[in-house]
């Protein structure tokens, strides 16, 4: 039998865990074309979220046109990539419509070939002269669309903090120059990179201030992880107590990666067996341990000995400890309070080290465990 808990891609159907209210609003949101600021710790479930909601959308008679900007790196790549993603959506991926693709833009011309096979692919020339026209018609066609079809839109650009890497920020001014005029657009906006994100739409000297609605994704609720868990484990044929599972919430304080992940581990290691002990539990765990610590090595190795204590000192913050404080700083060796706001700040670059409501705390949870056990 499949393991029933998957960790680590993107998850849907029954696989997908609650939800159901962010998974709502969001909807609400793109009908009434709401621009959506998504933001969590890592591996939160934002693009399985955000598919989802993309999904019901489309089924409800909304074009859903989804971005992910990792690879890009310039403004070229913007423009080729996001003008690619409109067509492929729009028309399909293996479209020979060259006239309809060419009604959809009035600059650009995709130029299209055919392989030995007679397979059709086409792509999009951006000269570097002209890429801030080039840009501006593509930013316009899909309002252009919207308006030739009497159809609603939504644009879920992921990994958006990758505009932040351009050499200026025209991209980021025209792009909000063109956005706030479109009437029947929704614009979703989310990354894996928290604090960047959090810097394009929170920082007044940035084009992108105030420019949507703020959408924290939270921690799923222990009851609702219980609930998906037990009916999984009870699916497959094996038996767990609501106990030891509170305990499995517990140790990994309700992050839904790692919860699905220690899950997954329980799971393959009671394969051959119905009832699943305290044993098994404590025994996976170890595991997962095991199994990371040479990816945390290799971390911690790279890291500068006053990076390494703050890390140390966070992995042991006790509950109500003011990190900042005199006795805290000089507890953990961590000399004065600037100083642990530049270590802090670094570790946020490296995305090891979240900040909400002006805690700090280490955003892999194992890793924290395994921190603390050195």
């Amino acid at each position: 039998m499949k393991n029933p808990f998957v960790y680590g891609k993107e998850v849907s159907g029954d696989s997908f865990c609650d939800r159901e209210e962010e998974t709502k609003e969001l909807c609400r949101d793109i009908f009434n074309s709401q621009n959506v600021i998504v933001f969590s710790q890592r591996r939160f479930g934002k693009t399985s979220l955000l598919k989802r909601v993309l999904d019901k959308c489309q089924r409800g008679g909304i074009l859903a046109i989804y971005v992910d900007l990792y690879p890009v790196l310039t403004e070229e790549d913007f423009v080729r990539l996001y003008g690619k993603v409109i067509v492929e959506t729009i028309y399909g991926k293996f479209t020979k419509k060259v006239k309809d693709i060419s009604k959809i833009f009035t600059r650009i011309r995709p130029t299209v070939s055919i392989d030995n096979l007679g397979n059709y692919s086409w792509s999009i020339d951006v000269k570097k002269s002209e890429i801030l026209p080039s840009l501006g018609d593509v930013l316009e066609s899909v309002e252009r669309y919207s308006k030739s079809k009497k159809k609603k839109v939504v644009v879920c650009f992921d990994e958006f903090q990758q505009i932040s890497l351009f050499k200026t920020d025209k991209v980021q001014k025209m792009m909000r120059s063109s956005f706030q005029k479109h009437k029947n657009i929704s614009y979703i906006f989310m990354g894996s990179k928290k604090h960047l994100i959090f810097d394009i739409f929170n920082n007044p000297s940035k084009p992108f201030y105030k420019s949507g609605k703020s959408f924290p994704l939270c921690k799923i609720k222990d009851e609702e992880l219980l609930k998906f868990a037990q009916h999984k484990f009870k699916q497959s044929g094996k038996v767990i107590s609501r106990e030891l599972l509170s305990e499995v919430i517990k140790e990994c304080e309700t992050h839904p990666y790692y919860f699905q992940y220690l899950c997954h581990i329980i799971w393959e290691r009671t394969m051959d067996r119905k009832n699943i002990e305290s044993q098994d539990f404590a025994e996976s765990r170890d595991l997962l341990l095991e199994r990371a610590s040479s990816t945390y090595e290799a971390c911690w190795d790279s890291l500068t000995i006053r990076q390494r204590q703050a890390l140390i000192a966070l992995a042991k913050t006790l509950a109500g400890e003011q990190i900042f404080s005199h006795e805290y700083l000089q507890k953990h060796n961590l000399g004065s309070a600037s100083t642990l706001q530049r270590i802090l700040q670094s570790l946020r670059d490296k995305d090891l080290v979240d900040k909400e409501k002006n805690e700090y705390s280490i955003i892999d949870v194992f890793f924290k465990k395994w921190i603390f056990a050195l």
